[in-house]
C-alpha cells in the first residue's frame, strides 16, 4: 500500500486486510467495503476505480488490480 504497509494473500485476503486497518468500516460487508473504497478513491484521490464482477471474489480481484494500475498500491 502507499503508506508502506504490506498485505499478502488472495485478493479477498488483501481487501479484508485493508478493511481491518480502516477506521469505522468493520460492520460493512466485503462488497459494501469495496464500494466504500471506490467512493473514497474518487472523493479523495480523484481516481475512478471501475471495479467489476458479480461475486465478492471477483470484485476484490478487480479492486486490487485497479489499485495497482492507478498507483494506489504497489507490488511488494
Amino acid at each position: 500500500m502507499r503508506d508502506g504497509r504490506v498485505l499478502q494473500g488472495t485478493a479477498v485476503q488483501i481487501v479484508k486486510g485493508m478493511q481491518d486497518i480502516a477506521f469505522g468500516v468493520e460492520r460493512l460487508s466485503l462488497g459494501e467495503y469495496i464500494d466504500w473504497v471506490v467512493g473514497n478513491a474518487q472523493r479523495f484521490e480523484s481516481v475512478a476505480l471501475r471495479v467489476q464482477g458479480e461475486s465478492d471474489e471477483e470484485k476484490a480481484a478487480s479492486l486490487v488490480e485497479k489499485m495497482l494500475r492507478e498507483g494506489l498500491a504497489t507490488r511488494g
